[in-house]
C-alpha cells in the first residue's frame, strides 16, 4: 500500500482532505480526463492512515436558501469536521440531509463521495 493519491479535478470543485480535525482543499484543475492525448496528470499527494477524502459536485456548495445565500465551502467543511466520526456513508447522508434542510429546494445535482484511507489490505473504504 503506497498511500499515493493521484488526482485531477478536471473542472470540478477541489478535493477536500480531512486530516487530524482539519479540512484542506486540494486544487488540481487539470484537463478533462481522456479528452486530450497530450494531457498529463503527475501530481501525487501522500495519504496518511485515517485520512478522509471528499469529492463533491458544485451543486453542494452552490445550493442556495430562500435569501439567496450559497451553502458554500465553509458550511461544507464544518459539516465534514462534525461528521468525521461517522462512517463515510452516514457522513454523506448527514451532509446531504443538512444541506436539503438548509436550502429547502434544490435546482442542481447533489453528489458527494467520501473515502477513508484505512489500515487494511485494500487501503480504502468508500461510500457515496
Amino acid at each position: 500500500m503506497s498511500g499515493e493519491l493521484r488526482y485531477s479535478a478536471a473542472a470540478h470543485p477541489p478535493l477536500l482532505l480531512v486530516r487530524n480535525g482539519r479540512v484542506t482543499q486540494i486544487e488540481e484543475n487539470g484537463l478533462m480526463l481522456a479528452v486530450f492525448g497530450f494531457a498529463s496528470y503527475s501530481t501525487v499527494h501522500k495519504l496518511e492512515i485515517d485520512d478522509r477524502i471528499v469529492m463533491y459536485t458544485d451543486g453542494v456548495v452552490e445550493a442556495s436558501n430562500s435569501a439567496g445565500d450559497f451553502f458554500g465551502n465553509d458550511a461544507l467543511c464544518d459539516l465534514l469536521t462534525r461528521t468525521r466520526e461517522l462512517s463515510p456513508a452516514m457522513a454523506a447522508d448527514s451532509i446531504i440531509s443538512s444541506l436539503c434542510q438548509w436550502s429547502g429546494k434544490q435546482d442542481d445535482d447533489l453528489t458527494i463521495l467520501i473515502c477513508d484511507y484505512i489500515n487494511n489490505e485494500t487501503g480504502l473504504s468508500w461510500d457515496e
